[in-house]
């Protein structure tokens, strides 16, 4: 599974496995650690579905919890920054 932009471990043990008691595993098979900063496109070993009917339920809505922050530059203000998919959008 790939991270995205401002995804923590937890965000993306509810969006692939339904919980975030999953984040542990995802921990121990990608050897990095809960609190570890992820950086977007890395790929993550899959863990099992803790809960399919959430998985399913972010699935079909489009969900992608991403709750880290997700401005670009170093001054986080201004006109010349941007909030990706917020008021830059990548297509």
């Amino acid at each position: 599974m790939r991270v995205l932009a401002g995804q923590s471990i937890l965000d993306v043990a509810i969006q692939h496995a339904g919980s975030i008691e999953a984040a542990f595993e995802l921990a121990t098979r990608n050897d990095i650690s809960l609190s570890d900063e992820l950086t977007a496109s890395e790929e993550l070993l899959e863990t099992e579905k803790v809960r399919a009917d959430i998985v399913d339920y972010y699935t079909r809505r489009g969900f992608k919890p991403a709750t880290g922050e997700t401005l670009i530059g170093d001054n986080k203000g201004g006109i010349e920054f941007m909030g990706i998919e917020i008021d830059f959008i990548v297509s």
